[in-house]
C-alpha cells in the first residue's frame, strides 16, 4: 500500500482495521465493529489492543500522528475515518 507516493506496510490486522474505517468513512465505528473487523476469529482482542492498532496506523499514515486529520477518535464511541474525500486515498480499500 502506498502513502503520499511512499510504501507502507500494514500487518493483517492494521489492513483489515483500515479497510473497515475507509469502507465506512464519514461514520463513527464502534469500538465492537472494529475489534470484530481486526479479531479474524481471535476472541482475545481488546480495547487496549484497539487503541494501540490505532497508533500504529496512525504512525504509518497520517502527516502528523499527534494531530490526526484521518482518523477521529470519537471518546467512549469508536474512530471515524473522516471522509469519502479521505477515503480515496486508499482506493483499494474502498469496495
Amino acid at each position: 500500500m502506498s502513502v503520499s507516493n511512499e510504501t507502507v506496510h500494514l500487518t493483517p490486522t492494521e489492513h483489515r482495521l483500515l479497510t473497515c474505517l475507509v469502507r465506512n468513512a464519514g461514520r463513527i465505528v464502534s469500538h465492537r465493529e472494529l475489534l470484530e473487523a481486526m479479531s479474524s476469529g481471535n476472541r482475545n482482542i481488546s480495547i487496549d489492543n484497539l487503541r494501540h492498532c490505532i497508533c500504529r496506523l496512525r504512525e504509518k499514515i497520517e502527516i502528523d500522528p499527534a494531530l490526526p486529520r484521518a482518523i477521529i477518535t470519537h471518546h467512549r464511541e469508536g474512530y471515524r475515518f473522516a471522509g469519502k474525500e479521505q477515503a480515496r486515498w486508499f482506493p483499494e480499500l474502498e469496495s
